[in-house]
């Protein structure tokens, strides 16, 4: 089972682990020592594109930083770019979802022997699949979720409705 290690105590273990300092590490990120400091010890969380600096200045996953369930600094290695454009595009919700996806996929590679890029290429296709769907969405219900013909109903003048 894995153990829960909140996202500071990740960030702070693993700076020392690369003998890096606070201020060393907000250089690398383009934030303030101060800002470190709020992620280490104040249980502050940074925006989708400061996750993503820093975890590739830390050499891990933005996953593994953001789930306290993980354990491995590498989870996710695989779909990482994957999860990320679908947080650029859509939000956090949808690298979520996209994590997920690519996530449960991997069981149809079980006892199989793909290589790296035919493992990429998969990704590549559920991720095309997963964008044209997405963005489907968006032009069919906007961002309120209802269907746009939906969002100013024409009023009911059935012959029912009228006094």
């Amino acid at each position: 089972m894995a153990s829960i290690t909140k996202f500071g105590e990740k960030i702070k273990l693993r700076r020392e682990e690369l003998g890096i300092s606070q201020e060393q590490l907000g250089n690398l990120c383009g934030v303030s020592r101060r800002t470190i400091v709020s992620y280490e010890t104040m249980g502050k969380f940074p925006r989708a594109s400061t996750l993503s600096r820093l975890s590739r200045a830390l050499g891990v996953t933005a996953r593994y930083l953001s789930r306290d369930d993980l354990d491995d600094p590498q989870a996710g290695m695989e779909e990482e770019p994957f999860v990320q454009a679908a947080q650029e595009a859509f939000g956090r919700r949808a690298a979520d979802e996209m994590a997920e996806l690519l996530s449960r996929s991997q069981a149809l590679f079980a006892g199989g022997s793909l290589s790296e890029d035919q493992k990429d290429l998969f990704f590549e296709a559920v991720s095309r699949a997963y964008f044209m769907n997405k963005q489907h969405a968006r032009e069919k219900f906007g961002r309120s979720g209802r269907p746009a013909d939906a969002a100013d109903p024409e009023p009911d003048t059935s012959p029912s409705n009228k006094s």
